[in-house]
């Protein structure tokens, strides 16, 4: 008999709880302004839900999709390259030389896509190259971005002097064109790989600090900023807690575009021979390929998979623009 009239006291609650839900959301309807905390909260996860689903729905265009696909399938040639090829990467760098094989031998069972002018496999060049490539990129687009998100942060939160010594250096670097000063620079210095691209990285630190500087001159406007101000915040603790994270959204969409600038850039100084020719590099089967027009397929290749690489990249970065830039969809 309990057990019965619990179940029966259940029912009604059940009913009760169902009725007064039916009144909120009548109420909700039909009084204008009228708000329910519990519809309330409701809304907010709705709305929290169908945002992501837009901004998902954003990253899902055509050119965006076909930029992932071009970098996974880098990605993929890069960590799976000891699976991908038989040969392994000491047998188609420098010192190593290959007998047996000619220079710039046509397709054939043994080398799908020819050789180089070493006689190394263009194919085991390419997936190989692939790793380094990705890697080479990598450095220096870091090192210019900490560099120019530092100096950006820096120059435009205490301005004055600060920000005209800071913005004076940028001028007079952009004065002079950067890929003509690494070239300049790069043989002073050796053509070690890792001194290369940290010269690189380096001489682009200016155009990711003026960027930096126009971000952060729009957040350090924001109430937030103000209030941690008032607080009494240390100086350095509002710039790189406060600002900076609030700020990355826009460095993190030049990431990608920096990446393919960078890829462009290093293929540009391998084919010119400033690039440490001991290392796996698309640009650099390039230079070696680039008076044999009875064999040009031996350059065509390795430009080929850079433009896979840097057409993927831009491609993506477009996507995270258009899909998190909220001034594109006003």
């Amino acid at each position: 008999m309990i057990q019965v009239k619990e179940i029966e006291i259940k029912d009604i609650e059940v009913k009760q709880n169902r009725k007064a839900k039916i009144k909120k959301y009548l109420k909700f309807l039909l009084i204008p302004g009228w708000r329910d905390p519990d519809i309330t909260a409701q809304e907010y996860e709705i709305e929290k839900i169908e945002s992501k689903r837009r901004i998902f729905r954003r990253f899902l265009t055509p050119l965006t999709i076909i930029g992932i696909i071009m970098i996974l399938f880098c990605v993929v040639l890069s960590v799976f390259a000891p699976w991908l090829t038989t040969i392994p990467l000491q047998e188609v760098t420098l010192p190593y030389y290959p007998s047996g094989v000619l220079p710039f031998e046509p397709p054939s069972p043994d080398h799908p896509l020819g050789t180089t002018f070493y006689g190394y496999d263009i194919l085991a060049r390419i997936i190989w190259g692939a790793r380094t490539t990705l890697s080479m990129a990598l450095v220096p687009v870091i090192i210019a971005q900490m560099g120019g998100l530092v100096f950006g942060t820096i120059s435009a939160y205490f301005g004055g002097w600060v920000d005209s010594l800071i913005m004076r250096v940028v001028d007079l670097m952009f004065v002079f064109p950067m890929i003509i000063l690494v070239i300049v620079i790069a043989p002073m210095l050796g053509t070690d790989l890792l001194t290369t691209l940290t010269l690189y990285g380096l001489l682009f630190i200016p155009f990711y600090t003026r960027f930096m500087r126009s971000t952060v001159l729009q957040v350090k406007q924001m109430v937030y900023v103000k209030a941690a101000k008032t607080g009494g915040a240390k100086k350095f603790k509002i710039m790189f807690r406060h600002i900076v994270p609030n700020a990355l959204s826009p460095m993190i969409i030049r990431f990608f575009g920096g990446m393919a600038r960078t890829i462009l850039g290093i293929a540009s100084l391998a084919w010119l021979g400033l690039v440490d020719q001991t290392v796996a590099n698309w640009g650099t089967d390039i230079n070696w390929a680039q008076e044999q027009f009875t064999a040009f397929m031996a350059a065509v290749w390795p430009g080929f998979f850079i433009g896979i690489a840097t057409i993927g990249f831009m491609l993506l970065g477009d996507g995270m623009r258009d899909a998190l830039d909220p001034r594109l969809h006003i």
